[in-house]
């Protein structure tokens, strides 16, 4: 089954550079209760369930892929920033588009829930970049394997992470987004676009990714032909052309 999710028309006025004008928070060592994370089962599958915030009375609700686990061996780690569909349908956008797309790559896939405009805002930036630190501490995570994942709003945050962030991510697989690139990024980018893609017209973006490899940016730009944004679950298939491009061309 496919799912069609709406992204809102309020999503054409996110503002897209390459740097982030927030500061996290530094009041706190982590903002994810370690007890939490640690109670999490090192069980191959998925898992639905959260995690408890010391900064936030609510919990965090997050969808998660747990590959087979070898002695001695490490796995990649796979941050995914869902778009415009909101905390109601993440586990839809993660079970139709993500895991398919992704599972050949053997790697962990966390795929939590966030807000629907933007995934900069302090609180989240934060805690995203703590579950990387707990779980390069406490699981078999190949610290030169973490990739950041996003959807549309998901992927409009990515840009910008790529820029503040590029001792942490090895690589980016962003889709159905546009950015005005004004610096050269330090890490390698695989954009994916559709070629109906009624928010960001293709022609804009083909544009755009042009002035980014002028400035030194490694992007490879995967074009998907007929696909449009609101049916995310389309772009499965492309999405799997990045696992051999990581490989490759990353890991190599």
């Amino acid at each position: 089954m496919k799912y069609i999710f709406l992204i809102s028309s309020s999503l054409l006025l996110l503002s897209c550079k390459s740097g982030l004008n927030t500061m996290v928070t530094k009041s706190y060592s982590n903002s994810i209760n370690e007890e939490s994370f640690l109670s999490i089962p090192l069980i191959p599958g998925n898992r639905i369930s959260q995690l408890k915030i010391n900064t936030h009375k609510s919990d965090w609700n997050y969808d998660l892929t747990i590959p087979k686990i070898y002695k001695n061996k490490k796995a990649p780690l796979f941050i995914v920033l869902h778009g415009g569909v909101g905390s109601k349908n993440y586990t839809k956008f993660s079970s139709c588009l993500v895991v398919p797309g992704l599972k050949d790559s053997e790697g962990f896939i966390f795929s939590p829930s966030g807000a629907w405009r933007t995934w900069t805002f302090d609180y989240l930036e934060k805690r995203i970049l703590d579950f990387i630190t707990l779980a390069k501490k406490h699981w078999p995570i190949d610290p030169n394997k973490i990739v950041l994942v996003g959807y549309s709003n998901g992927a409009i945050a990515g840009w910008q992470y790529a820029k503040d962030h590029s001792n942490i991510f090895s690589a980016m697989i962003l889709m159905g987004s546009n950015c005005k690139v004004r610096e050269k990024l330090n890490i390698p980018i695989y954009v994916i676009h559709g070629t109906k893609d009624n928010f960001f017209p293709i022609k804009k973006v083909r544009k755009r990714i042009i002035e980014a490899k002028r400035l030194g940016c490694d992007i490879t730009f995967v074009e998907a032909e007929g696909k449009t944004h609101i049916k995310a679950c389309e772009y499965t298939d492309v999405l799997k052309s990045s696992i051999s491009w990581l490989n490759t061309e990353v890991w190599k």
